[in-house]
């Protein structure tokens, strides 16, 4: 346990030191068409519906019961036993108008009755079978359409999007900004916010990018077992490791802006841009939630897209583009923002 919880602290922060070189691995650039979408729709959830209702068995009226007339003496018997014969012959046939009224009533009577049951059961099953599934496909072909008209709407969005792009409208650079960013994955434990806006007369995309504060940086490096104590022990970050990375990923953070927007954006529709980098928290000497700018830097397009950017350092580029870094922004130490950014 102690190996994994050590691989992962690792691991996150070799996400936090990488950020920058993250991003050079993958084209900013969106193409608008490639959002657009297609219309899923999932299998009718009802088939069993569609499938008819097997018709009902009806009972088969039985055999009519016929009269067998016991056997009729023979020789002497016939002479001795006549009496006895015609009882018999009494008694059996007695016995078999009573079964015989018995199937009559059966067969005219409670047969039909009990198949019209069943046929009665069956039709009701299949009207209410029919109704279920015409219930069933209106929901189905409602959603259908739904999907469809949403699917039609957000691609006419994207179609208006892109012709807005095409035209330099303001707006639509701005949303396509959006889109950029949000494409723009950091890892968890550094996660970033934007505010941004783009003046289509200077050409010039003004962005505050909001990077997490330094009290929520993993500061633990490894985990070892103690076997003798049964426990688990963390070495945590020192003050310098931690500094050293908090300074490094809110510079690497500036860079990866610049980088994104210009590269995203082919047409050279945005032909500077105005950063500033901060954080937001509680100030230790207030007890106040405030905003603190640690980067202050403005890049011009042509000269940006100069540098190579696997080769570089963050904070000595910004130092190079003339911009404004905290001397430690892990301690918080603020940028003055008396002079703008230019």
């Amino acid at each position: 346990m102690a190996e994994s919880q050590t691989a992962q602290a690792v691991e996150a922060f070799e996400q936090i030191d990488s950020l920058l070189a993250a991003t050079l691995e993958v084209d900013d650039y969106v193409d608008i068409d490639s959002l657009k979408q297609t219309v899923q729709h999932p299998p009718f959830p009802r088939e069993d519906l569609k499938t008819p209702l097997p018709e009902p068995v009806l009972e088969p009226p039985p055999s009519e019961p016929q009269f067998i007339a016991p056997a009729a003496p023979t020789g002497i018997s016939k002479l001795l036993n006549k009496q006895k014969h015609a009882e018999a012959h009494a008694k059996a046939h007695s016995e078999w108008v009573t079964r015989h009224e018995r199937w009559a009533h059966h067969v005219k009577h409670l047969l039909p009755a009990r198949n019209a049951n069943l046929l009665e059961d069956h039709t009701a099953a299949k009207q209410e079978r029919a109704e279920l599934l015409a219930k069933a496909m209106e929901e189905y072909r409602s959603d259908c359409a739904r999907r469809e008209r949403d699917v039609a709407e957000a691609n006419e969005r994207l179609e208006n999007l892109k012709m807005s792009l095409a035209a330099g409208d303001a707006e639509a650079i701005n949303e396509y900004v959006g889109i950029v960013l949000g494409n723009s994955v950091y890892p968890e434990a550094f996660e970033v916010d934007y505010e941004f806006e783009f003046d289509a007369n200077l050409g010039e995309l003004t962005i505050t990018t909001i990077v997490p504060p330094p009290s929520t940086m993993p500061n633990i490096k490894g985990y070892k077992y103690v076997a003798k104590t049964d426990e688990i022990r963390e070495t945590p970050c020192t003050q310098k490791e931690q500094r050293d990375r908090y300074n490094g990923a809110v510079a690497a953070v500036a860079i990866r802006t610049f980088h994104e927007v210009f590269e995203s954006d082919r047409d050279g529709r945005i032909q500077s841009i105005s950063l500033m980098v901060q954080t937001e928290t509680v100030n230790p000497a207030t007890g106040l939630h405030e905003s603190f700018p640690l980067v202050g830097a403005a890049a011009d397009r042509q000269e940006f897209s100069r540098y190579e950017l696997r080769n570089v350092d963050p904070i000595q580029t910004l130092n190079h583009m003339r911009g404004v870094v905290s001397k430690n922004a892990f301690a918080l130490q603020p940028i003055s923002t008396a002079r703008g950014i230019r």
